[in-house]
């Protein structure tokens, strides 16, 4: 199956948006739907987006080698968010067409030893590049984040494009690979890269919009997390008590009925200038500890969060997007795979695909989002663009 899409989104026709959807297991097939899809024009840059149960090395080159001299990023994810799927399969591109936007990238390496000084000065250095060479039409940036899901460098990352970018606004995403948690990968070009993390610095003649959001709430109960070691982002004890079964007694479980869904359905926030963020929980292990999603320091106060109902949250939401920027040409998704299991447990996937079409909604499931200088989990963030006026 695959869906693309070729508009007309200028007074002289030029598209400037293309974007491709491929359900097909085939690799080969998988290539045919993408290319066809975003063939016409003339691309800046192509976004590639290939879920980690599918042969993504028979993808990533092949399609970078059809489009020479096109700067092609991606990653792999957990998942596909379309206006046809919601799920964990499927291959996603975009391209940007170069009527509407410009590009530069810093590809950083090596984040197992990783640098925020040299990340900055990385960042500073492709930024710079980026406006000696910018139109002056192209008025609205933006920053993309991708980063190895397993790297747990997300938060140093962002914080070295928030201090580089000044004012430019930032969002990201964590690849991800179906919830092994074995291997993620970073598409640059033709390559395939581990512990790497790409940061997508972009200029547009269109209204744009970065924009983050979530769908819970926060309760009154405090719980205290009084053990942990934040660089593998693991809690070792709420409360005093062991974080497993502390968390479970909370939330009304035996510690052994703990599962991804549960997670997804309980997690707990942190209040961050004033502004509460999820803090999402991946799994627990045999010691009784819990591992996150993001990292949690010793001594933090987390609230219990309750849950609104996401279809109207999404709507609610894309509603003041759509009335700040007009008609909306796309609306690239970075979207939590947490969020996609608690819309499976409620039955509620089938409810959201009319969402999606109707605000031109096209992403992937992830390990993590970035927004700004901070590292996030549950939460949907992303970039809206504006249709040409």
């Amino acid at each position: 199956m695959a869906v693309s899409e070729n508009r007309a989104s200028g007074a002289i026709g030029i598209k400037a948006l293309r974007k491709a959807w491929s359900g097909a297991r085939n690799p080969a097939h998988v290539l045919k739907d993408l290319i066809a899809g975003i063939s016409v024009g003339d691309p800046a840059m192509i976004a590639l987006f290939v879920s980690s149960s599918l042969p993504y090395e028979e993808i990533v080159g092949p399609l970078s080698a059809a489009f020479p001299g096109v700067p092609l990023v991606g990653c792999t994810t957990a998942g596909s968010l379309t206006e046809d799927c919601y799920e964990a399969g499927g291959a996603i591109a975009i391209a940007f067409d170069r009527s509407a936007f410009s590009f530069e990238v810093a590809l950083l390496t090596n984040l197992r030893q990783y640098s925020v000084a040299r990340g900055v000065e990385q960042i500073e250095t492709a930024y710079f590049r980026l406006l000696r060479e910018l139109d002056q039409d192209r008025s609205s940036l933006f920053a993309m984040l991708l980063v190895d899901g397993l790297s747990r460098r997300e938060e140093e990352i962002a914080a070295s494009a928030y201090a580089a970018l000044d004012e430019v606004p930032v969002f990201g995403a964590s690849a991800g690979d179906n919830l092994h948690f074995d291997t993620t990968q970073i598409f640059h070009n033709g390559s395939i890269l581990e512990d790497t993390a790409l940061v997508v610095i972009g200029a547009s003649n269109r209204m744009l919009e970065v924009f983050k959001f979530e769908h819970f709430r926060p309760m009154e109960e405090k719980l205290v997390i009084t053990s942990a070691d934040p660089e593998r982002r693991v809690v070792h004890t709420i409360n005093a008590e062991p974080a497993a079964e502390e968390y479970a007694r909370l939330i009304g479980v035996a510690p052994d009925q703990l599962t991804p869904e549960l997670f997804a359905a309980n997690p707990l926030l942190a209040r961050i200038r004033g502004d509460y963020h999820v803090r999402a929980i991946q799994k627990s292990d045999a010691s009784g500890a819990l591992h996150f999603f993001c990292a949690v320091d010793e001594g933090i106060v987390l609230t219990r969060a309750a849950p609104e109902d996401m279809r109207d949250n999404l709507v609610d939401n894309m509603e003041q997007i759509a009335d700040r920027l007009g008609d909306l040409e796309l609306v690239l998704c970075f979207d939590c795979i947490l969020r996609r299991l608690e819309a499976e447990r409620l039955g509620i996937t089938s409810d959201l695909l009319p969402i999606f079409d109707r605000y031109r909604m096209i992403g992937f499931n992830t390990y993590g989002e970035q927004f700004r200088f901070l590292h996030l989990s549950q939460t949907l963030t992303g970039l809206a663009i504006g249709a040409a006026p």
